[in-house]
Parts: structure tokens; sequence; C-alpha cells
């Protein structure tokens, strides 16, 4: 057996709404002389494709199949086909997808996460995804993949803001995020005995060099560098009984599972703006929605002033420092 884990995230640039970081772990059955040569798009190329097709599943970098906003079904078919025999609970900030990788339920959430739950599968999607899932199944069974677990990270304003005046820097919370991510599926992979890991993390900012981020979150283990360059950073070290392979690349979604997981993070990044915009909706009547980046946040706070302060939200409750 062989295992891959794709990283990426979801909200690095804007200042409202949470920052997702997604991870997915697969098994591959066979084992393989060089993992960098496993192209998930042709192993099941049967039922997956890059782009979205009438007679295939979509999995790509979430950019490039996220449609108008509001339109979360292309996402929707690609995490409920993918995920349907893991342990998902909605709303999505509770359960496997959870802050911080904790597994208590959430709490001190922000007023607009409380009690807000999206409505998934809508009717007009769920017969699709119901097809999807099954094609997908299938395929997997015959190919001998499986996705093993996804995990997510969903760092809401406050806790982003409080990671932030720990660390100081915004690159350095998404790789802290990150590498604590890639810890914590690998810990699924221990005690399978001696394995294979190939792990492809989109690149976190303008960031080159990782070794000694790697080295504090996997002290027992020597990584050796094997390329640091703009486009990738390769690195190798064994983790207790694996061998494994991290890279962190310029579009690493071109790697499936990379690009599952920009699909999850994607995803649960939507449904929370969902229920932000909802929530306003309701405070300030004829409020304009807001995807959260920059510009537009801006406007959106402007808007909501008057009423989040009858309402005493902490700014650092709304509002990303950086």
């Amino acid at each position: 057996m062989a295992y891959l884990i794709g990283v990426d995230e979801a909200g690095y640039g804007p200042n409202i709404g949470p920052l997702v970081i997604a991870g997915t772990l697969w098994r591959i059955e066979d084992t393989h002389d060089d993992l960098a040569r496993v192209d998930l798009y042709d192993v099941l190329g049967d039922v997956v494709a890059r782009k979205p097709k009438a007679t295939h599943l979509a999995i790509a970098d979430s950019k490039a199949i996220y449609g108008k906003r509001n339109d979360l079904s292309l996402l929707e078919e690609a995490v409920r086909a993918t995920g349907s025999h893991l342990s998902h609970t909605f709303p999505i900030w509770g359960g496997v997808c959870e802050p911080d990788l904790s597994d208590d339920p959430p709490v001190g959430l922000a007023p607009w996460y409380e009690g807000w739950i999206h409505a998934s599968p809508t009717d007009d999607v769920a017969m699709r995804i119901a097809e999807r899932t099954t094609g997908f199944a299938d395929c997997c069974e015959r190919t001998q993949v499986t996705v093993e677990e996804v995990r997510t990270v969903f760092l809401t304003e406050k806790a982003y803001n409080e990671r932030l005046a720990t660390i100081g820097n915004k690159s350095t919370v998404l790789s802290h995020a990150s590498l604590g991510l890639v810890r914590r599926l690998l810990e699924r992979v221990a005690g399978q005995g001696p394995q294979a890991v190939r792990i492809v993390c989109d690149k976190h900012g303008g960031r080159d060099y990782y070794g000694g981020l790697l080295q504090h979150f996997f002290p027992e283990t020597w990584w050796k560098i094997l390329e640091e360059s703009r486009g990738v950073s390769r690195y190798y070290g064994e983790v207790g009984t694996s061998e494994v392979t991290i890279e962190f690349r310029s579009k690493g979604e071109g790697f499936l599972p990379t690009a599952l997981a920009s699909i999850y993070a994607k995803f649960h990044r939507e449904v929370a703006m969902q229920a932000i915009n909802r929530y306003w909706a309701d405070q300030v009547p004829g409020i304009v929605e807001t995807a959260g980046y920059p510009v537009d946040a801006a406007r959106f706070a402007s808007d909501t002033e008057k009423r989040r302060q009858e309402l005493k939200i902490p700014w650092e409750t709304f509002w990303r420092l950086k």
C-alpha cells in the first residue's frame, strides 16, 4: 500500500470570513516505485475530469469549477460524492470538519455561525450527487483507491486573529495550520507498517523554504532538502515507519488529492459566507452581500458598523486583521 495526501486553503486573502485549510488522505493498494508518477486523474479517468462535464465528476482547483457566487452545486457534488462514506456533520464547523482539529464541539462562535444549518444537498442536485457518488465509489473499488479521510481546519475570524497575534505573520499562520493538518493525517497512516507517502501542498504565500517548519512539527525526523525554488520545494524524511516526500508547489491543485482539498476548503468557506451574509441581511435590511475580499469587505464593514456597535460585536470577531 501507499498513501497520497493533498492540502490546500480557501480564504487566505479576504478580511471577512474564515480561513479554511483542508487535507485529503488517499490509500492506493498497489505498491509503486515512484509515487510521483501516480496520476489519479488517469487512474480515475472513467469518472473524474479536470473540467465540468455532464458525464464526469469535476475535481480541479476550486477557482476553476466554482461558478457564480452562491452556486455551490459543483463544489457540493465533489464533496458529497467523494465523502459519502465519511462521518461528516453539518453545519460544517462541527464534526469531522472542525475548528483547529479539536474533537470537542466548538464553543464561543460568532452569532452568524450559531444555529445556522446549510441545506445540503439541495433538491435540484440531489439526484446528480447520488449518481456521481455511485460512479465514484464503483471506480475506486475497481482501481483499489480509497479516500481514507478528509480533515479541515476552520479558522474563524476570531481564531485567525488569535493565531496572528501569537505568530505575527499571516503566511506562518497558514503554514502552521497546514502542517498541523498534515501531522494529523499522517497519524492515520501510523501503525500500518512501512508505507510510502507523497504529500503535495499548495505554496504558502511567497514562502520558498519550509525545512524549519517541518523540523518544528516533526522534531524526530531529519528532513533532506530535495529542491527549494520558486516553483516547488521538496523534502524527504522518515516519519515513524513511513517514507514521506512532501512538496510545496505553485498550482499544487494539478495533483488530484490537493485539488479535492481545494474543493472541500472552498465549499466550507462559501457555506460560511452564506451564514455571514444571511445574518447581516437580517440585521441590516437591504445590505448587499460580500465575498469578504478587501475592497468590498471595507464597504461591508462600513454598512454594518452602526449595528455591530449596537450588538457589541468586537472588531476582532468580525474582521481578520491581515
